[in-house]
């Protein structure tokens, strides 16, 4: 059905026609309500009268709607007008990449401008859980503010003549639809065939890695020019697909990088499992052939057998960037002009842990010539890895189970770590660890002299011991404003050291402790985990790492701090290597079924923490950070969309857990110096309400509501920097206890959770050394039962089923048996949990176990290590 100009489909005025097709036809239009101009589709009668479709598209476009991106097209509105139904989205002014393909091969620079936006928004649209399925240049449009992905496929009609469901989209939008593909015919494959995977072309069903290898295809044109695969028909360009390795693109254009060629091979890699395995490191890698010198090769490489090493070229390449200017600085004795940034993956089947439980981030030697870093592998077990960057690969070190905070000796030859409580330390090229002392936490610093200073294990004191082992003794004490204190770092002097000094109510400071002075120490700065190099102080401050020019001698900072990076933790060496963890305090709010699909977003990407599902399972509690402010306020989210409700409103709130019949919340508070927990009505019909004034501890966070609506669980953190797992009873005099089943420890205890009878109460707890979960009776005498065996947090019940995370970040289910006495039966993985970089509970369950609320990271930025070389050539000068 044809528009004419004028015409109206709800609030929206028809302007002109921008393209029609065998999907439908697209307008551009007014939006009067916004007086913005839009473009509106017009979807085809036969998808609007099948109402097996409308129900789906409704559902999933809703999702697509909640895709705000820069790079990404932005999807407005879906709307009916008497028997027609429309798509509203953002109209674009520009030209496609096919327009521009069409005149030649892309310079290099542009390439990877839009190779990177449009990578950017994949990895976006992954994690939402929606799969583009339609990736070819006629989707992406340029303009002035960059690239940008257009045309979700929302639904996914079968291929003719194959059975289940194919990966084609349905729904191309706006200025795109100049007519059928090139070898789009009625009763054939509905799609672009030459961008499509070799499982869509077999039939089945696409995920992230069949846009992946439509991405390696679009580079592919860029890059050349031509198609990667072409044909006369379309059983020989599937033939092509299937079956053959596109001419090498450095054959075809010899001046382009090899590092480029690479990476497309490997984006184009017949097998799904050998691609990238995230659009965003492959984001990454762009980003580091755009920041390299750039090389290229004028012989052909072989024909790409691409398998599990594919990280080995890309990473190489990276890191022999890395290794040309530390080769460069070391023969001509001076500091090379360029600054380089990189990005280093996981070794395979591995991922980083830079932060929270069990954290290792990554530790650059003093020679700046290799990484150490703790990886987790998909068994949950964590151990040191070592990367020289020279090397193709990394090496595990035997022997470093549980390893956290690695530190370098001074020669390059040892690292210190913490496991089990204990600092030890072991050669580089392995071997057996050596325990050097007891009772150790956080990050170790080793001095010339060999004296390590480490953090005991309540993080109250700094102490020292020599790196031959023998007895520690105390270097620093925490002050009286103070309830905990981190990262140390010598001073050129030896004598003096930098360290982090926590306190309950105020930002964290940095300080300069003097040994043999356990009580002296001197205010330098507000932030945390101070190093100094190159005459400079670097530390982090609101998440992201700065350096300021100081002065060692006199402790004086001067000028101003420039950024760095974006990052909690990061290490530097003595020759300007810096090397980080990407991370960000913003995540997204998504719900998931048993499989791991996303059934819902209710959530814009913010500073969430402590989602929790109402009783009915409709609606989600979450504390949201205000980013100018600091603070957490409660807000509830609709599962089914809709505006959010913000519940409380300062002066910090936190933590929020619902009654049993979902008509109150409870909560903490932090006010000054005083915490407390509180409770609401959520229909207002009562004033807040304080239940406990926690002026004994200096932490508390609320953790859940008994089933019989007698009891809060609380986690109250006491002056010896301990947490524990209290109990506030709600009835007659509210002083909390502590369940007996849970005292006889001197490890701190988290996250206790009542059981749906309230006959069971469930926690994790460093009893053994490292996290695991734990399961005991609540107000009765019984055994206690570890539910997990590999290291575990964060437990849920629902029905009569168990969750936990695993150190792996797996969720993991069981059945609950209380006969003769509590243990888990069919213990099985669920699916990966994609979770921010902090620690704070991070999922939850419906109470009928099948849908689950987790955080999860706004961007994968853990996926790598970031590498700057020479970085005081990235300073303003």
């Amino acid at each position: 059905m044809a528009l004419t100009s004028g015409a109206k489909l709800g609030p929206y005025e028809i302007l002109s026609l921008l393209g029609a097709g065998g999907m439908g036809e697209v307008y551009r239009a007014r939006d009067t309500r916004l007086d913005r101009i839009v473009a509106v589709k017009i979807l085809p009668a036969h998808l609007s009268s099948d109402n097996e479709f409308k129900q789906r598209f409704e559902r999933e476009a809703r999702t697509v709607s909640s895709l705000n991106h820069p790079h990404i097209c932005q999807l407005f509105d879906v709307g009916r007008d008497g028997s027609t139904d429309y798509l509203v989205m953002e109209f674009l002014d520009g030209e496609t990449l096919a327009e521009r393909v069409r005149h030649g091969a892309l310079a290099l620079n542009e390439l990877l401008k839009i190779g990177i936006d449009v990578a950017d928004a994949l990895a976006v649209a992954h994690r939402a859980g929606i799969v583009h399925r339609d990736l070819k240049p006629g989707n992406i449009m340029l303009t002035k503010s960059g690239a940008k992905l257009m045309d979700f496929g929302l639904a996914k009609p079968a291929l003719a003549g194959a059975p289940g469901s194919a990966s084609a989209p349905l729904l191309s939008a706006a200025r795109t639809m100049s007519g059928p593909s090139p070898l789009t015919t009625a009763g054939s494959i509905v799609g672009t065939i030459q961008y499509m995977s070799p499982e869509q072309i077999e039939g089945r069903e696409a995920d992230a890695a069949s846009d992946i290898f439509a991405f390696g295809a679009v580079l592919y044109e860029m890059a050349t020019g031509r198609r990667a695969f072409e044909g006369k028909s379309q059983i020989t360009v599937a033939s092509a697909i299937l079956e053959k390795n596109p001419e090498p693109i450095s054959t075809v254009k010899p001046l382009a990088p090899i590092a480029l060629d690479q990476l497309v091979a490997t984006c184009l890699a017949k097998d799904r499992d050998e691609r990238f395995q995230s659009a965003h490191d492959l984001a990454l890698q762009l980003k580091t052939i755009t920041h390299a010198p750039q090389t290229s090769t004028s012989a052909a490489p072989e024909a790409r057998h691409t398998n599990r090493s594919w990280l080995l070229p890309a990473v190489a390449a990276v890191l022999l960037v890395a290794a040309a200017l530390f080769f460069y600085s070391s023969k001509r004795g001076s500091t090379p002009t360029l600054s380089v940034r990189a990005y280093i993956p996981p070794p395979a089947g591995t991922a980083f842990r830079p932060t929270g439980f069990d954290a290792g981030p990554v530790a650059v030697s003093p020679d700046g010539k290799t990484l150490a870093f703790s990886a987790v592998d998909e068994k949950g077990i964590t151990n040191l890895w070592v990367h020289a960057l020279d090397a193709a690969q990394a090496t595990m070190l035997q022997g470093t189970e549980d390893v956290t905070y690695p530190f370098w000796s001074p020669d390059n030859k040892y690292l210190g770590f913490v496991a089990d409580r204990k600092l030890k330390k072991i050669a580089v090229t392995g071997g057996e660890a050596q325990t050097l002392a007891d009772h150790a936490e956080g990050r170790g610093e080793w001095g010339a002299d060999g004296t390590i200073l480490f953090v005991d294990e309540h993080r109250i004191a700094i102490k020292q011991v020599s790196a031959a082992g023998g007895d520690s003794s105390t270097a620093l004490t925490h002050s009286s404003d103070e309830y905990g204190v981190n990262s140390a770092w010598f001073l050129p002097d030896r004598k003096h050291f930098l360290y982090t000094g926590y306190r309950a109510n105020a930002p964290s400071r940095i300080k300069v402790g003097t040994l043999g002075k356990p009580d002296s120490s001197v205010v330098v700065a507000e932030g945390a985990a101070p190093k100094f190099s190159s005459g400079h102080l670097l530390f982090v401050r609101g998440g992201k790492i700065l350096a300021q020019p100081f002065e060692p001698d006199t402790f004086k900072l001067s000028g101003d701090p420039e950024v760095l990076g974006e990052a909690n933790l990061f290490s530097v060496s003595q020759s300007g290597v810096l090397a980080y963890h990407e991370s960000s305090a913003d995540s997204e709010l998504k719900v998931f079924d048993r499989s791991g699909n996303v059934v819902a977003s209710p959530g814009p990407l913010a500073a969430y923490h402590s989602p929790r599902f109402s009783p009915d399972g409709k609606s989600i509690s979450a504390d949201v950070r205000d980013p100018k402010s600091g603070k957490d306020d409660v807000w509830i989210y609709p599962i089914a969309g809709g505006q959010p409700t913000r519940i409380t409103f300062g002066p910090d709130d936190y933590r929020a857990t619902w009654s049993p019949d979902g008509r109150e919340i409870a909560y903490a508070v932090h006010d000054g110096n005083k915490l407390s927990i509180h409770k609401r009505p959520l229909d207002g019909s009562n004033p807040d309400e304080t239940l406990y004034e926690a002026a004994n501890f200096v932490g508390a966070t609320v953790q859940d509501w008994s089933p019989d609506g007698k009891y809060l669980s609380l986690d109250l953190l006491n002056k010896e920097l301990i947490y524990r797992d209290w109990i506030l009873p709600l009835t007659g005099k509210r002083e909390p206890f502590l369940s007996a089943t849970t005292i006889a420890t001197d490890a701190s205890q988290y996250d206790g959770h009542f059981s749906p009878d309230g006959r069971w109460l469930s926690y994790f707890s460093y009893e053994s050394g490292r996290p695991e979960v734990y399961v005991v009776p609540f107000l009765a005498n019984g055994v206690k039962y570890q539910a997990s065996t590999t290291g575990g947090w964060v437990s849920r019940f629902a029905g009569n089923e168990f969750f936990f995370v695993t150190m792996g970040n797996r969720l993991m289910a069981a059945r609950v048996v209380t006969q003769p006495n509590f243990h888990l039966e069919d213990l099985h993985p669920l699916f990966q949990l994609d979770l921010p970089n902090f620690t704070d509970p991070i999922f939850d369950v419906t109470r009928d176990g099948q849908r689950f609320v987790v955080l999860t990271a706004d961007r994968a930025k853990t996926s790598s290590i970031t590498l700057l070389t020479n970085w005081t050539a990235a300073l303003n000068k």
